[in-house]
């Protein structure tokens, strides 16, 4: 099954939709680009993987969707979701009035839903402190370093190292003190490591995500790279609902 469509890609680079082909004379010229859906699938057993599109002898381009709506379907399933959720909120509208009518409360099931709140890895609180927060293994990477960029060392050590890695520390006879020392004298070459493991984290094979037991993860350089770095190295652990800096090395 596939979904053609029309795009006018003007001479300045933008791409726009269907309307844009009012503007041909004006000097863009129209090419046409075909979706068609694969399964992921396709991919396994395969010498190397297939491109996801493809330019056609005709000019046409052809993308492949894996595992997805095509654009056409997304749009149509946006537009019933929109749709249902304004038919609720007319429902609830009714009911809110139909209870002032009758002088009676307003039901739970009539009030507005809370909006949904976005994911924060880093907040800062109306009283000007800052909170970090993680649910993944690379916004532990990310809150590092931005903890490091921006010199907040307590929170780094409250907030983004794990508790085990704190008593540990302390228990070495370190202090806090101590370890915010460390990281004022290696920032540099955390920062380094750091920065290369967060754009290689979802690609290529540099950086290696092993999967430990108990919801622990290590993060580290392939052999080829590590000998560039001071530090190699990340342990990430599952502390509470988030995950936590283990150890850095």
């Amino acid at each position: 099954m596939s979904l053609r469509s029309y795009v006018s890609t003007c001479r300045n680079g933008r791409v726009g939709l269907i309307a844009a082909l009012m503007v041909v004379s004006a000097g863009c010229e129209t090419t046409v680009t075909e979706y068609h859906r694969r399964s992921s699938f396709y991919n396994q057993g395969q010498d190397g993987a297939s491109p996801g599109e493809f330019v056609t002898a005709g000019g046409t381009r052809v993308v492949f969707i894996e595992d997805a709506p095509l654009p056409g379907e997304q749009m149509a399933l946006d537009a019933q979701r929109a749709e249902r959720e304004e038919k609720a909120k007319r429902e609830r509208a009714r009911m809110r009035a139909e209870a002032r009518r009758a002088g009676r409360p307003i039901p739970p099931e009539a009030m507005e839903p809370e909006p949904r709140k976005t994911f924060k890895p880093r907040e800062v609180l109306e009283d000007g402190s800052v909170v970090y927060r993680a649910l993944l293994p690379e916004h532990v990477i990310g809150n590092t370093m931005t903890c490091l960029r921006n010199q907040e060392y307590d929170v780094l050590w409250e907030d983004v190292v794990s508790d085990n890695a704190r008593r540990g520390f302390l228990a070495s006879g370190r202090s806090r003190e101590e370890f915010i020392k460390w990281c004022v004298a290696n920032r540099g070459e955390l920062m380094m490591t750091l920065n290369r493991m967060s754009f290689g984290y979802y690609g290529g094979s540099d950086v290696v995500v092993d999967q430990l037991p108990n919801m622990r993860f290590r993060v580290r350089f392939s052999p080829q790279l590590e000998r560039q770095f001071k530090f190699r190295e990340l342990t990430i652990v599952q502390e509470g609902f988030g995950m936590k800096l283990g150890g850095i090395q």
